[in-house]
């Protein structure tokens, strides 16, 4: 099938690359900040796992800046800028910003798909100092100090094909923009060579420094009334999923030895009532004593009060993730808080 739609292909790649060569030859205009910007962006559509290390970032940051985390705010309702609060609706703001926001509220975060105007804005009040970008590689109107491309280990660029007979939003050529490159979803184990021959067949034309990361994930969070969560081992958890690709959880969860019933919503869905009475009539068909409902962490932003009360009685959980580095965590962190050091001085 993917065959058929090459010349849809070819098409979507010439006007990609007429526009990316409109901005380097400066016919249409990159605007510079005097602060540092961060962009974390992928080449392809689909879950490269942008939050998390977006995360990572304003962790590794907020401490000893004043951080600002612009989005577009995927799925939202509302247009222009918002700036996003702990008790934000995710309808109205996106489900990921919420997240971050209820994560780091020490943290400015805010959605406006013009990243220009959101920047504009938060400088003119001087709420911020530094901003990080999520998924704005392919918004090329902020010309950003540092570009951080994420490349999913599992379905990497090299090996796939332009919109819409593949996944990639741009040729893969984009990639020359990063001054550094995340492998993402990696095994927990790679060695030396295998980073190296990925390394490799990204065919970076130039010296970018490549990292290679997995996912840890944490504790059960309880939603709601529920009680502590109980070990998985030998437990059924249905798992109510509203990410590009659940598969990975799904083994995870598998491993610490539970049995899985997947329950697959689209990316970013909000979830209704009618949704909800699927996962609890799920529930119920369990015949295990020992049984739960999971979600992503994002899911859990999605999940109203309307909804959880629906839920009442039912164990129902997140599952929070973070980043870990497989090799080179210190030299990463060291080259992004270089990078705003030396952004900062250059300001004053």
């Amino acid at each position: 099938m993917k065959w058929l739609l090459l010349p849809f292909a070819l098409i979507y790649r010439c006007v990609t690359v007429v526009r990316n060569w409109l901005f380097d030859w400066g016919m249409l205009k990159s605007k510079a900040y005097g602060v540092p910007v961060i962009v974390v962006g992928n080449i392809t559509v689909g879950g490269t796992g942008k939050t998390p290390h977006v995360e990572y970032l304003a962790n590794l940051l907020a401490s000893e800046r004043r951080v600002a985390v612009v989005s577009r705010g995927y799925g939202r309702s509302t247009s222009g800028f918002v700036e996003v609060s702990p008790d934000s609706d995710a309808r109205s703001v996106g489900d990921e910003p919420l997240q971050i926001k209820r994560k780091f509220t020490d943290v400015l975060v805010a959605v406006d798909e013009v990243r220009t105007h959101a920047i504009d804005l938060i400088l003119n009040e001087k709420k911020a100092d530094t901003f990080i970008l999520d998924d704005a590689l392919q918004h090329r109107h902020v010309k950003a100090g540092l570009n951080i491309v994420l490349v999913d280990y599992n379905r990497p660029i090299f090996s796939d094909l332009m919109l819409p007979a593949g996944r990639l939003r741009e040729p893969r050529s984009g990639i020359g923009r990063a001054n550094i490159v995340l492998v993402t979803k990696c095994p927990k184990v790679l060695n030396e060579a295998e980073m190296h021959e990925f390394s490799r067949k990204l065919d970076l034309p130039h010296n970018a420094p490549v990292f290679f990361t997995t996912f840890g994930y944490g504790a059960l969070v309880p939603i709601g009334n529920s009680p502590s969560a109980p070990a998985m081992k030998d437990a059924t958890a249905v798992v109510a999923t509203g990410i590009a690709r659940p598969e990975r959880l799904y083994g995870y969860l598998e491993e610490s030895g539970a049995e899985v019933v997947g329950l697959k919503f689209p990316d970013h869905h909000f979830f209704s009532i009618v949704d909800v009475d699927k996962i609890v009539t799920a529930y119920k068909a369990v015949t295990s004593e020992k049984k739960m409902v999971i979600v992503t962490e994002k899911d859990a932003m999605r999940l109203t009060q309307e909804l959880t009360n629906r839920l009442a009685g039912i164990p129902v959980y997140y599952l929070p993730i973070q980043v870990e580095f497989i090799a080179g965590q210190a030299k990463f962190d060291k080259l992004v808080t270089q990078f705003c050091e030396a952004a900062s001085a250059n300001q004053r």
